[in-house]
């Protein structure tokens, strides 16, 4: 299953809707999906998280947020246009990465010591889009698939401020705008979203290394786009990006 699911990453066909166990056959799968990307050449940039809302986690009856991985070669330079082609159904998020500065080991983190670890944060778009035929009908199917992961935006690092509850962010493409807060990632603590990925690594004995970059959650609604769409998403208070699609 793990070599079906890179095929597709690399652009072969999607994946016809498979029936897996539980949630540690979902996350077995992923990660031989990553070992695989690795053997490839590919390398670690980072982990994102997903599910990080009630309403979120209600569409998949999940009851905790769920893991993924960043690996290197998706995350965009400034000014690099998205190649859509291959990708099924994309949509946008805007999120906040934490870019880290010390390693965090769970299991035990807290917010507290996230933000004691963190370098900075920076606005960031996540791109996702799903392997699975249709798309994940499960949620053992959308931790397989690494949570959707597809491609990554960072913009300028800023300095962590005292406190992010109140963030709010607006998307817009094409015509189209979306607003979105920070109520809907841990409710309105970014920082507790790292915690919660610190301590689930924790369980497989992996950890968060210094340097890595955590995509902590999306603050608006996965939102559709096509190719020849832009993007732009601006935090007040964090700053702005703009993303070309072709």
């Amino acid at each position: 299953m793990a070599q079906h699911l890179r095929t597709a990453v690399q652009g072969g066909p999607t994946v016809a809707p498979t029936e897996i166990r539980d949630l540690a056959e979902a996350y077995s799968i992923a990660s031989a999906t990553r070992a695989l990307a690795l053997s490839d050449g590919e390398t670690l940039a980072g982990y994102k998280v997903g599910l990080t809302s009630p309403s979120s986690r209600a569409v998949y009856q999940a009851t905790e947020p769920a893991a993924g991985y960043v690996l290197t070669s998706t995350v965009l330079k400034d000014g690099e246009p998205l190649q859509t082609a291959g990708l099924a159904a994309p949509r946008a998020e805007v999120e906040i990465a934490f870019l880290l500065a010390e390693p965090l080991r769970g299991p035990g983190i807290t917010p507290t010591d996230v933000l004691n670890a963190t370098a900075s944060i920076a606005p960031a778009f996540e791109l996702v889009a799903s392997r699975w035929t249709g798309g994940p009908k499960t949620l053992e199917m959308l931790v397989a698939d690494n949570t959707n992961a597809s491609h990554a935006l960072l913009g300028e690092p800023r300095p962590v401020p005292a406190d992010l509850s109140t963030t709010t962010c607006t998307l817009t493409i094409g015509t189209q705008t979306v607003d979105g807060t920070a109520s809907a990632v841990m409710n309105g603590n970014p920082a507790a979203s790292v915690a919660w990925l610190a301590n689930h690594l924790a369980t497989t004995g992996d950890h968060l290394a210094a340097g890595q970059l955590i995509l902590t959650g999306t603050l608006c609604p996965p939102t559709p786009f096509t190719a020849g769409d832009t993007l732009k998403a601006e935090i007040p208070g964090l700053g702005s990006l703009t993303l070309a699609t072709e």
